[in-house]
C-alpha cells in the first residue's frame, strides 16, 4: 500500500580523501557486487511482502457473464479458463437489511443477533463499522445498511458478510479479511466497483 523509501541510498562523500569508493568501483569488485545485490534482492522481497492483499483471488471462479472473478480479471473476459468453473457471487446490501439474513444469526436470543468473528475480531449488527474495518465512520454496520445505501461502507458490509457465508450454490472470491484489508488499501475505490457490479446479483 504504502511506497517503502531506499533509506540506505549511497551518497557522496562530503570531504576530500574519504574512505567511500564510487558505485562504479565497487560494482567493479565480485563480493562488493553481491553484497548490493543481495541488498536490493532482499529490498524487493521486503517490499513485495509488505503488500497485504492481492487482487487476484485464491477459488478460480467466474462471473455470470463469463469473466474471471477476481478486481482485475473482470476487465476481459475468460477465454483461458475451463468452462465448468463454479460462478461466483454476492447478496445485495439490501438483503442484509434483514437481520434474519446474516450468517450465523440466532433469532432465540433476546434481543435477535448475528455474531461473527474476523481476524479475532468479534461483531455483531451493533457494532461499530470502525470497529469492524480498522477504519471508517462509527456508525454501527445495521445503521449503515439500513440509512446510509448510498456510502462504500453499505457496499463493503455486504461484501464482508458475502465473505463469511457465501450464496447456496456459489463462491465468494475473496475472504472476509481480504474485503477489510480492501478498504484500508489503496484499491478501496477498485474493490468498491468489483463488489458493486459483479457480487450484488442474486
Amino acid at each position: 500500500m504504502n511506497d517503502k523509501t531506499d533509506d540506505c541510498a549511497i551518497t557522496p562523500a562530503e570531504k576530500s580523501g574519504s574512505n567511500f569508493n564510487s558505485v562504479e568501483n565497487s560494482e567493479k569488485s565480485p563480493s562488493r557486487r553481491r553484497l548490493i545485490l543481495s541488498g536490493v534482492l532482499k529490498g524487493s522481497a521486503l517490499v513485495a511482502g509488505a503488500v497485504p492483499i492481492k487482487s487476484f483471488a485464491s477459488t478460480s471462479s467466474l462471473t455470470a457473464n463469463g469473466k474471471i472473478c477476481t478486481i482485475s480479471g473482470t476487465q476481459s473476459a475468460a477465454h483461458s479458463q475451463k468452462a465448468n468453473l463454479p460462478t461466483c457471487g454476492g447478496l445485495s446490501p439490501g438483503y442484509y437489511k434483514m437481520l434474519s439474513h446474516w450468517p450465523n444469526y440466532n433469532g432465540s436470543a433476546t434481543p435477535p443477533v448475528a455474531i461473527n468473528t474476523v481476524n479475532g475480531k468479534t461483531f455483531n449488527q451493533k457494532t461499530p463499522f470502525n470497529a469492524v474495518f480498522g477504519s471508517g465512520p462509527s456508525a454501527t454496520l445495521i445503521y449503515i445498511l439500513l440509512n446510509n445505501a448510498s456510502s462504500a461502507e453499505f457496499h463493503y458490509i455486504a461484501a464482508l458478510l458475502n465473505a463469511i457465508k457465501a450464496p447456496s450454490g456459489y463462491v465468494f472470491p475473496y475472504s472476509a479479511s481480504e474485503v477489510i484489508a480492501f478498504y484500508n488499501s489503496s484499491q478501496q475505490a477498485s474493490a468498491l466497483t468489483f463488489f458493486k457490479n459483479y457480487m450484488e446479483t442474486i
